[in-house]
């Protein structure tokens, strides 16, 4: 099953806490066999995502299955 985990920046979040509308998103899409699975390895990285290059970490805000 594949995965789209979604955040935004530190920055745009400090600057707009509650506002969403503009807000630059950031998301990975990587592959598990449930969104337990999933869920497991946000928490093992203590809520962050990184890119498969190493080079950028975002903090976790959701997780969608998608096809």
């Amino acid at each position: 099953m594949k995965f789209k985990f979604s955040g935004i920046s530190s920055y745009e979040e400090k600057a707009t806490p509650n506002f969403m509308g503009e807000a630059n998103s950031h998301s990975i899409i990587k592959e598990f066999d449930s969104i337990e699975q999933a869920i497991q390895h946000v928490t093992d990285s203590n809520g962050f995502m990184v890119t498969d290059n190493g080079k950028f970490a975002f903090h976790v805000r959701t997780i969608t299955e998608v096809e």
